[in-house]
């Protein structure tokens, strides 16, 4: 791996047997190039320069992002497309964190020496059951609705993706979606039955989508632009 700079910008270059085109990657704020091992770096650099507005744009949006989540006192926290502030109750004789949603709160009732990196833990072990209970409710309603029926659903933590279906007919999904909106959920798990049917992103797996998710234009416009918002 090596590093180019190309207007300002810094590029990590990435090569690969395997690669038989050109992509570029941005992630927390950085760019990589990913070539063919025999690409010549003068061809990858015009590739570049040609897409020089979108690179500029994905990193002015990176930029502006929220900071991340500090798991402190009256922070507001998503779920199901709401946003609860954090009351945190330091209780002298507790040993564990207990969470409750409460009077438009999330309730947090922990020990008086707890850090935000535990609160943190306990949050995401929160979110996880509550995933668990309502995503797979969901999938099984829009199961009965689309006639698509996986044969197992289970709940996974994924870094960069937020749902996947096997050739064995069985889905996955992101547990950090529980903190989007109800729309957003269904179109995950709508594009995921429909790869039942379509093992692909054909035309016709999109017809599928749309059949069952008329907006799933501007459900997977919102995850691509700000889905890192659910990310913890």
């Amino acid at each position: 791996m090596s590093i180019i700079h190309i207007n300002d910008i810094a590029l990590q270059v990435i090569r690969s047997a395997r690669r038989k085109s050109i992509a570029i990657k941005i992630q927390d704020g950085k760019v990589s190039l990913h070539l063919p091992k025999l690409m010549p770096l003068w061809l990858a650099k015009q590739f570049v320069m040609r897409k020089q507005q979108w690179i500029d744009d994905k990193l002015q949006q990176y930029q502006q992002r929220p900071p991340a989540r500090q798991f402190i006192q009256g922070e507001l926290q998503p779920f199901l497309g709401e946003y609860y502030p954090l009351e945190i109750l330091y209780e002298v004789n507790r040993q564990r964190i207990h969470i409750k949603l409460e009077q438009q709160k999330l309730i947090i009732q922990a020990p008086v020496n707890v850090s935000s990196l535990q609160i943190r833990q306990a949050l995401t072990r929160w979110y996880k059951r509550q995933a668990e209970v309502l995503l797979t409710a969901r999938v099984q309603l829009l199961a009965e609705q689309t006639g698509l029926s996986p044969k197992q659903v289970k709940i996974k933590s994924y870094k960069s993706r937020w749902g996947s279906c096997n050739i064995r007919g069985e889905i996955q999904l992101n547990w950090q979606l529980v903190q989007a909106t109800q729309a957003i959920n269904d179109y995950v798990i709508i594009h995921e039955l429909c790869h039942l049917q379509q093992h692909n992103h054909s035309k016709a797996f999109w017809e599928l989508v749309e059949r069952f998710d008329p907006n799933y234009r501007e459900h997977r416009r919102w995850l691509k632009n700000q889905g890192h918002q659910l990310v913890i």
